[in-house]
């Protein structure tokens, strides 16, 4: 019989993450004696001592932390797989959970995308949060989202990115800015004028900055920014050149008078839709990808028309 149960590596991951019996027995929620028998019996067994109790608290030994680490993508598909179970429990109850990492602007096509989902199933309950590239990853591996929206392809094997549509970044700057007179900003311009650009910790930074750099542009920055939809005001008060995605460069904050335009290096970014490889997407799921398109699609060529 394999020394190797779910039943045994599930208490071990308890106390592990625990650091206690009575924490580990309360989560699993069995009797601390009957957590304490499993997990001595799983010592003897393999051979070795898994904890070492330090002033009532269990310390994982060495060996330990090695079995932690390498069952740590299992007992993630376990939660995931728990997340399903429960999903199933439900029977008939619609559920769509989905995460969204987008410049505030592209809020308003989400939005229009899951109000026509709601028209067609007026008793779906819809669970939208917000959250970063990482957390993405994250929630879509352990279940706890059926789909993770703006982001460009998620860098997991075990995740599907599927491209909604590709868009230019474009390049902004105060309507009274002396090179607002011209078709295009050259990203010359960028090490000679000032500028404030997104920060690398935000969607498309890192790509501006990559792009800057391959061109051997360096940027003549003041001020980088960690939220790319309050850069018009910045850049209209401040009188500096930006880089910025179409949808947001378009929708400003109204008291933003700013003139966008194309830039003279190719700079596309994708907007994705990311779910673990494989998974069957429920129709309202598949819906709400379609209306995504189609609204991106849409407000596309609307802006290409503008430039």
């Amino acid at each position: 019989m394999s020394t190797l149960t779910i039943q045994r590596l599930e208490i071990f991951r308890a106390i592990y993450e625990n650091g206690s019996l009575t924490q580990a027995a309360s989560e699993l929620k069995l009797a601390q004696p009957t957590v304490s028998k499993h997990i001595s019996n799983f010592q003897r067994t393999l051979g070795f001592d898994l904890f070492v109790n330090e002033k009532g608290r269990l310390r994982p030994t060495v060996e330990a932390d090695a079995l932690y680490q390498e069952c740590k993508d299992m007992f993630d598909q376990l939660e995931h797989i728990d997340q399903s179970v429960q999903s199933l429990r439900r029977g008939s109850e619609q559920i769509l959970r989905v995460m969204i990492v987008v410049p505030g602007a592209q809020l308003r096509l989400f939005s229009d995308a899951i109000r026509a989902v709601r028209d067609r199933w007026p008793d779906i309950n819809l669970i939208v949060s917000v959250g970063g590239r990482d957390t993405q990853i994250w929630k879509l591996r352990r279940g706890e989202i059926d789909l993770g929206i703006g982001t460009p392809k998620l860098p997991h094997p075990d995740i599907e990115s599927v491209v909604l549509t590709t868009l230019r970044m474009v390049g902004i700057m105060p309507i009274t800015h002396e090179l607002a007179t011209q078709k295009k900003v050259s990203v010359s311009d960028f090490g000679k004028y000032p500028s404030i650009l997104p920060s690398e910790s935000t969607l498309y930074g890192k790509l501006i900055l990559r792009t800057l750099e391959h061109v051997g542009v360096v940027p003549d920055t003041r001020i980088s920014a960690d939220a790319p939809s309050q850069l018009p005001l910045l850049v209209d008060s401040l009188e500096c050149l930006s880089i910025l995605d179409m949808i947001t460069a378009f929708h400003p904050p109204k008291d933003a008078a700013i003139k966008v335009l194309p830039l003279d290096v190719s700079m596309d970014y994708n907007v994705c839709v990311n779910r673990i490889q494989g998974r069957v997407l429920t129709p309202q799921a598949e819906f709400l990808i379609e209306k995504l398109r189609e609204g991106l699609s849409q407000e596309k060529h609307r802006m290409e028309r503008q430039l």
